[in-house]
């Protein structure tokens, strides 16, 4: 049936990348290492578990692990599958239990079993693959009966049968007969192997020694890969991004087919960030076929591993490199090549003067865990300074820790500190402007037109100049978007009029604690405001213009809330956590989805009417029902608390209530997109002067919130700096000269001067 050439080659080629192996039943170090010892453990490891499984989802749970820890399949075939996966699982589920048991079983019935498994799984899988469902089945096969069970993947099988038996492999019209012709193949091997004194001992050595066969890459001692510049991998995204919208660069890039399992993500900010390994590689090096993963230093995703770039799948999330390959960067050279290419040369690029880097960003970015000592050594070492060109970081305290920030003067390429007058984020040439005349020459209508000019550039205003309705509808639109503000001075104009003043109110605060000075008095209290100047200033120093926004919605709410407690209750933490969720237990066993409990006293009415009649409405049943199911709502924040100092996660709810009758603990919960994370937490007062009260569920004080000290942990450590692109913005101050200028400004005239401005170093 085979080619004796074709074998001959094979077993050469083994031999090349593993020269100790002699035969498989003496074993070869080398070998065993790269490509049996996994399978035998992930084995041993899944045949325990399906023993001990009593129930059908203990069963699907211990196939779903060994799929995990196994890297035989790409995570999309078995993702339907998954916790998070789409599949019926009513359907699904036993048919997966029927798998194992056939697996476990005689190896005559497997081809039977896994018709019947593919056609459980296209039924019960929204757009489910035949091939999907046959490689899970063969997974269980070859793990579960070694000796006779087997697992090809698609590419190989195809390939190796055309170079062996000299013709496409057939098309069968049943996934049992693909299978029988699949298993004569792997005999066939098998056999030849042995006939060749090479003593296979058993379908695992030969699944590995095809797999090596097909897919590892021979490279040239003599001539090592190149690294791989950022400007080389960036044009190749962007060479990337004109093939998908108008099939440029096809000729390099439709040879690739669909993308499958390694991604890499952008170092600059893009609409699609992620982009697939083997095409980027392909263009850079001019190659029109080549491995996508791991194994060889030449494949894909390990030369962008090896130049700094991070590895992910398709959804952005980090990928972490195998331990078995030597040839793989690690620990600190990676993390100064990360750092490098995510934020230093990105900074460098945008003509900023200065980045900073925090710990726990990086960390987050790179998929390290509890790597912050490692991370903190590698950031304010030499040899970063030496491959970035900067000087030696300065650093917050303590270090080494999450919230450890390392801030880097960026220079030129000439080597020399970046100094320049030219504000990082680019502004037009005359910003403040003063017109005078008499009455009647013109001065509304010419500053109307300034001030449009100011905010949409020369070449959109000047059409405008001579048609005043056009002119007058974009002053109002810039107007309604916060871009332009007007006020008028007068005698009595001051500095708490214009920038920021105490003012009484007679609004109720929110009382976080009992810890806090009261600023009440006589039943008013004082508040500060900001004025037309600061309210301004803070929109133009927020703005994103048309950018992805890197901000926090500051219009919404943050609501703290109580996961559970520390040590004691981790596991209802870690689950809120990993499952993308919040849940709180008061309220006991009532649903509260029905629309009419937005109402406060509707809560009220029922908790009085099912559980407690006496209860008041300060009661926690309801408070704290009322505040998690109807107060927090769509786009608010939460902040998970870690004891009343600290709190590791932060957050926007994606989700209404929800009630789950089959939870073991807290049945009301919300779903929730992590903005944040960080095991190790960061300190409640950087943001938050008060205390986290012990209630499980309670909105924040917005007026004691420090925006700017929240998003430099959650967000970027640089999110108090304009980003570029922030578009500009325009006060106009009438009858200036009727106020006392320097009673109205104070210290802040010298904000006049443009070198004395927030993007510029003084």
């Amino acid at each position: 049936m085979l080619d004796p050439a074709a074998v001959t080659r094979w077993i050469e080629r083994l031999r090349l990348f593993f020269p100790g192996l002699d035969r498989f039943d003496k074993p070869d170090p080398d070998f065993d290492a790269g490509e049996r010892d996994c399978k035998l453990e992930v084995a041993t490891e899944l045949r325990s578990a399906l023993a001990r499984a009593d129930t059908e989802q203990q069963c699907v749970d211990a196939i779903h692990s060994a799929l995990v820890k196994s890297n035989l399949l790409p995570w999309r075939a078995y993702w339907p599958m998954s916790p998070k996966g789409d599949a019926n699982r009513e359907r699904l589920w036993p048919a997966l239990s029927d798998l194992a048991r056939a697996a476990l079983g005689a190896p005559e019935d497997h081809a039977a079993a896994l018709e019947a498994f593919v056609a459980a799984w296209m039924d019960a899988v929204p757009k489910g693959s035949t091939d999907a469902a046959r490689q899970i089945a063969e997974f269980l096969f070859l793990h579960i009966a070694p000796d006779e069970g087997l697992y090809i993947r698609h590419t190989v099988r195809q390939d190796l049968w055309l170079e062996a038996v000299g013709s496409k492999f057939p098309a069968h019209a049943s996934m049992a007969e693909t299978y029988v012709e699949e298993q004569r193949f792997m005999r066939a091997v098998r056999q030849a192997f042995d006939e060749r004194g090479l003593a296979p001992r058993d379908m695992i050595d030969v699944q590995s020694a095809l797999w090596v066969v097909h897919s590892y890459k021979e490279e040239d001692d003599s001539a090592p890969t190149p690294s791989l510049t950022r400007k080389a991998i960036e044009a190749a995204m962007d060479a990337y991004d004109a093939y998908r919208r108008s099939g440029e660069h096809s000729e390099v890039f439709d040879g690739f087919g669909e993308p499958r399992d390694y991604w890499v993500r952008s170092t600059r900010q893009r609409q699609e960030r992620v982009y697939p390994t083997k095409p980027l590689i392909g263009f850079v090096r001019g190659k029109s076929e080549l491995n996508g993963g791991w194994g060889q230093p030449g494949d894909a995703a390990a030369q962008l591993h090896n130049s700094g770039f991070i590895i992910v799948d398709s959804d952005d999330t980090p990928v972490a490199p195998p331990e078995q390959y030597d040839h793989l960067i690690r620990d600190a050279d990676r993390i100064r090549l990360c750092a490098l290419n995510y934020y230093i040369e990105p900074a460098r690029e945008s003509g900023a003067r200065e980045v900073s880097v925090r710990a726990g960003n990086l960390a987050k970015d790179m998929d390290l865990q509890n790597a912050f000592p490692a991370i903190c050594s590698a950031l304010g070492g030499g040899k970063l300074q030496q491959l970035a060109n900067v000087p030696a970081p300065a650093h917050t305290e303590p270090n080494p820790s999450s919230s450890t920030v390392f801030t880097y003067q960026l220079v030129t390429e000439e080597g020399h500190q970046a100094m320049t007058s030219e504000p990082s984020v680019k502004m037009p040439s005359v910003t403040n402007l003063i017109l005078y005349g008499p009455p009647g020459t013109g001065k509304t209508y010419a500053t109307a037109w300034e001030a449009v000019r100011l905010c949409i550039g020369n070449d959109a205003a000047d059409p405008l100049r001579d048609d005043r309705d056009a002119l007058m509808s974009q002053y109002r639109r810039l107007a309604s978007e916060g871009r332009i503000e007007f006020v008028t001075f007068h005698q009595s104009f001051s500095y708490e009029d214009f920038v920021e003043g105490l003012r009484p109110t007679t609004e109720t605060e929110l009382a976080d604690d009992d810890q806090g000075d009261s600023v009440a008095s006589g039943g008013f209290s004082l508040k500060a405001h900001g004025g037309v100047f600061k309210v301004i200033s803070e929109r133009a120093r927020l703005d994103t213009g048309n950018a992805a926004a890197k901000r926090l919605d500051r219009s919404r709410s943050i609501y703290k809330i109580a996961l559970g407690q520390r040590g004691s209750q981790e596991d209802r933490i870690r689950e809120g956590l990993d499952q993308s969720l919040i849940h709180i237990g008061w309220g006991d066993d009532i649903d509260w989805s029905d629309d009419r409990f937005d109402d406060f006293e509707e809560i009220r009415k029922e908790w009085n009417a099912k559980k407690d009649p006496k209860a008041s409405g300060k009661d926690p049943n309801i408070e704290m029902t009322f505040a998690f199911r109807s107060g927090l709502q769509i786009g608010d924040y939460v902040v998970i608390s870690d004891g009343r100092d600290s709190y590791r996660a932060f957050g926007r709810v994606t989700g209404e209530y929800e009630f789950d009758p089959t939870a073991s603990f807290h049945p009301h919960r919300r779903s929730v997109e992590w903005i944040w994370r960080d095991d190790n937490g960061a300190e409640r007062a950087a943001f938050y002067p008060k205390n986290f009260r012990r209630q499980s569920a309670y909105q924040l004080d917005p007026n004691l919130v420090d925006w700017d000290a929240l998003e430099t942990v959650v967000v970027d450590p640089n999110a108090q700096r304009p980003v570029e692109g922030a578009r500009p913005h325009v006060l106009i101050i009438d009858e200036i000269n009727r106020a006392n200028i320097s009673k109205v400004f104070g210290e802040l005239i010298t904000l006049l001067e443009v070198d004395k401005r927030l993007v510029v170093s003084a």
